[in-house]
């Protein structure tokens, strides 16, 4: 995958994630409509009174109406006055309502209690036994009867354990939460004694409302994403380096080869006197037996020599030293700045006197960056090494450089170069200027 292709990729996924963040807040939330249901089990706990009257009844036929009526001086612990939707579908198998975080309940109540209790029983084989229906945890809320007469959207963490029920089956605190992932029944009473008179009780909505997928754990699914992503793009990345890794050892091995057989033409050269005696560098006839070496021919001019970037050097002020110090010092100097730019070349590279105080380097291969890099260390190593004559001598050079054009010859090639060594002479000196593309 090329970096547009890359780029366009993180992008896209960049903006799919922004979706999936912002987008999960904006899902419907899954819905349970237990009442109004015509297929729902209904139950209406009542008892004979002594006057032989039901202790509660039906108002309407769709059984989601009921009263309960208390006589005077009647005295009981629990007045048998309960509503019940049946949600089990075997004796230990019930509705698994742990995925639902609200219930949405419109109950209307007229009469003198001051609370209504709705209840959920859940069904756990732990602690839970047919034969005993009140043995099915009992999960409760107490509702102020103020609140009653409009839809509530009450939160099924405020359910908690009846106390009473946790110390008739003696639950430990570890088992007293409220659970709701087998729920048998919901149920609606009073949980507490009631006055005497008529209680009018209608339901008209319950429903139970979650999340599909909680958003922490969304947002933690598109993390798990995102990582397994990266791991297996740094897996792809490692193998393409290790195949890069081996192909850039046979390059190398190739240019140890060719390196090798520079070394051999160069001592070719030498033997044939095209080697500086004062600088031990190729002198201009060894500079030009090379590039003609490219050709494979002795023409210099030829189109087809390959692509090579030239230094064209000059020492600042040269003059100025054989005058002050003499001949043999500015010999000195001359083997001096030999050295330095030797130490600082890439093998394979070329570099010769080609008159005077001017050396010119060869660089087969290399780029402008290249060069450019090469010609500021060069530059730099020259004018922080002094050259011991008498006393430590500080020195310059300037720098010319170019990189050749496809099909230039090698005289076009050096005259941009030394056209860009007098601009540096020009410009104070000791610093390196690249030529121009055209003259």
């Amino acid at each position: 995958m090329n970096d547009k292709n890359f780029n366009s990729v993180l992008l896209a996924s960049i903006l799919i994630t922004l979706i999936l963040v912002v987008g999960v807040h904006f899902v419907p939330d899954k819905r349970l409509l237990l009442l109004p249901d015509s297929s729902a089990r209904l139950y209406l706990l009542t008892k004979p009174l002594p006057d032989g009257s039901p202790s509660s009844e039906w108002t309407n036929n769709q059984h989601t109406a009921w009263k309960c009526t208390k006589p005077e001086n009647y005295n009981i612990d629990y007045f048998p006055c309960a509503f019940t939707i049946d949600m089990s579908k075997s004796a230990e198998i019930g509705m698994d309502l742990s995925s639902f975080n609200h219930i949405n309940l419109h109950l209307n109540y007229q009469g003198s209690s001051n609370k209504v209790r709705i209840a959920i029983r859940n069904f756990n084989s732990d602690y839970s036994k047919t034969s005993d229906s009140n043995s099915t945890k009992f999960n409760a809320i107490q509702i102020h009867a103020s609140e009653l007469n409009k839809e509530l959207h009450l939160s099924l963490s405020s359910f908690a354990a009846a106390d009473w029920w946790l110390t008739q089956y003696n639950i430990p605190l570890s088992r007293s939460a409220p659970e709701m992932n087998n729920a048998m029944v919901i149920t609606v009473d009073f949980g507490e004694p009631i006055q005497s008179g008529t209680h009018s009780f209608e339901l008209k909505k319950i429903e139970l409302q979650g999340e599909w997928i909680a958003v922490e754990y969304w947002y933690l699914g598109i993390l798990i994403l995102w990582l397994g992503s990266i791991f297996i793009f740094a897996i792809k990345r490692l193998l393409e380096l290790n195949e890069q890794t081996r192909h850039d050892t046979q390059v190398i091995n190739q240019l140890s080869n060719t390196n090798e057989q520079l070394q051999e033409e160069t001592n070719k050269f030498r033997r044939l006197s095209t080697v500086d005696p004062l600088t031990q560098l190729y002198n201009r006839f060894g500079i030009d037996q090379i590039i003609a070496s490219f050709s494979g021919n002795n023409h210099l001019h030829s189109p087809s020599t390959p692509n090579y970037s030239l230094l064209v050097i000059d020492i600042d002020h040269f003059k100025h030293v054989n005058d002050q110090y003499g001949h043999d010092s500015g010999d000195l100097v001359l083997q001096h700045i030999a050295k330095i730019i030797q130490s600082n070349l890439r093998a394979g590279d070329f570099v010769g006197r080609w008159g005077g105080e001017e050396f010119v380097v060869i660089m087969p291969g290399a780029n402008q960056k290249t060069a450019m890099a090469i010609a500021e260390i060069i530059r730099e190593a020259i004018f922080n090494t002094p050259c011991n004559l008498e006393k430590p001598l500080i020195v310059s050079a300037s720098f010319g450089v170019s990189e050749r054009h496809t099909d230039e010859d090698f005289a076009s090639c050096f005259k941009r170069a030394d056209n860009a060594l007098y601009k540096a002479k020009e410009q104070g000196r000791n610093c390196c200027i690249y030529a121009e593309e055209q003259l």
